[in-house]
This record gives structure tokens, sequence and C-alpha cells, in this order.
């Protein structure tokens, strides 16, 4: 997986790509570590890229959504795949998340 961040405006984006697994949930979470330290932060995950995903990887991103919650933050996803949206339904994340079909339609919602 490779991860990218950009900013637009003040919402910070990141753009994830290939297998998101215990290989590259570390590498994740490294990198919302230091967007969480940031009160009321504005992120988007940019998932469209993502081709999979494991238990590693959504345990990555419930750690990242609690800790922006706690500096009262706002975490979106934008963009899962058919494949990746599945699993969100079977483990009922996509009741947690607020999931958008793209990214700009993620970031109008802020």
């Amino acid at each position: 997986m490779a991860i990218t961040l950009r900013h637009e405006g003040n919402i910070t984006i990141l753009t994830l790509s290939g297998r998101f697994d215990a290989l590259m949930a570390k590498e994740f979470k490294n990198s919302m570590a230091k967007l969480i330290e940031t009160p009321q932060v504005k992120i988007v995950l940019d998932m469209t890229a993502v081709d999979f995903i494991d238990s590693s990887g959504l345990g990555a991103l419930v750690g990242s959504m609690k800790g922006v919650a706690k500096e009262q933050g706002e975490i979106r996803i934008a963009g899962l795949t058919r494949e990746v949206h599945t699993i969100f339904e079977l483990t009922r994340l996509h009741r947690i998340f607020d999931i958008f079909e793209s990214l700009d339609a993620s970031l109008v919602a802020f």
C-alpha cells in the first residue's frame, strides 16, 4: 500500500492505494498519529485505489477514528471499491464511518 498526503484548504486528504493489510497498517497508524495531534482535524481517506483490506487494516481505521474523535476531529472515507465496501458491510463498519461515493462528495460534506 502507498500513502500520499495533501491538503485542500483545512482538510487533509490521505490517498491510499494497494493492499491495506497487516504489513501496511503500521505505516498507516504512523501517518495518522501525526495528524491526530492536531485538534479538530478534518481528514478524508481516499480509498478509491485500495483493492483489499484485512482485519489489521480495519483495526487501524477504527483506532484512528477513535483518536481523531478524542480531539474533536472528523474522519471520512471516500471511494470504496465494491469488494472493500462489502468488507465494511460484513463487519458493520459502514455504520460507524461516514462513507462517500467520491472524494468530491466527502469534501463537500465538510
